[in-house]
């Protein structure tokens, strides 16, 4: 069985020798600079100014993160107020008609965007509600409904054209919300903007997603109180 190589003991002279003949040494470990502690008398003058670079470089580094946080948290508590409204708005909807007329109009500020499409799996739906059949749905977008999530990204022009007709050639972007009931798909609202980093791959769905748990639960009540056709999964 091999040992390792005792480390033969270094003394301050060596170090100080070791870092003269290394000049650049500090260049390529800067982190190391924010361990050192050196008095102002010394005459380490330039190491304690690289010193305050480094702080300062990460202070600017934190700074920017602390405001994208704050960024993000701004723009979180902004959507969920207005997305309150919207609940607000639609829970007392009388017919499957209306809550789809009312969310047309109320869901395109929250997310700034240029066109919605409200999606049922049923054979037939009023306006603005649009009939589409679920095993044609997962031809054109297959595995979305899969997630049970809201997902959002870039999707292909003959999709976006699918979800939102021909105005979808003129989008970039989209986040599509499934409704499920039990685990159970019934429909999709999808929001779409001309903008490419608009709906993003990295953003959080959890509001959207919340969204949709809620206008399933609603169009499911509807329908057993009007007694309406059958949710198709053809």
């Amino acid at each position: 069985m091999t040992t390792k190589p005792a480390i033969s003991h270094l003394d301050a002279e060596q170090v100080a020798l070791w870092l003269r003949q290394h000049p650049h040494f500090f260049d390529d470990h800067p982190t190391l600079l924010t361990h050192l502690h050196l008095s102002h008398d010394t005459n380490a003058t330039s190491l304690i100014e690289r010193q305050v670079l480094q702080l300062r470089r990460r202070n600017d580094e934190l700074e920017e993160r602390l405001n994208d946080l704050i960024a993000i948290a701004s723009d979180n508590d902004r959507l969920f107020s207005q997305l309150r409204e919207v609940m607000l708005g639609v829970l007392d909807a009388e017919s499957a008609a209306q809550l789809g007329t009312r969310l047309h109009s109320a869901l395109r500020e929250p997310f700034r965007c240029e066109q919605l499409a409200l999606l049922l799996f049923r054979e037939h739906c009023e306006l603005p509600w649009r009939p589409m059949l679920q095993s044609e749905f997962e031809q054109h977008l297959p595995g979305l409904l899969r997630h049970h999530n809201a997902l959002a990204g870039k999707w292909r022009r003959n999709e976006l054209r699918y979800l939102f007709g021909d105005d979808g050639l003129q989008l970039s972007s989209a986040a599509l919300i499934p409704l499920l009931v039990d685990d159970r798909a019934i429909g999709v609202i999808a929001l779409g903007s001309t903008e490419a980093s608009h709906f993003r791959s990295s953003m959080d769905t959890l509001f959207i997603t919340h969204l949709g748990d809620i206008i399933a639960r609603l169009l499911a009540r509807l329908d057993r109180s009007h007694c309406g056709s059958p949710w198709s999964s053809a």
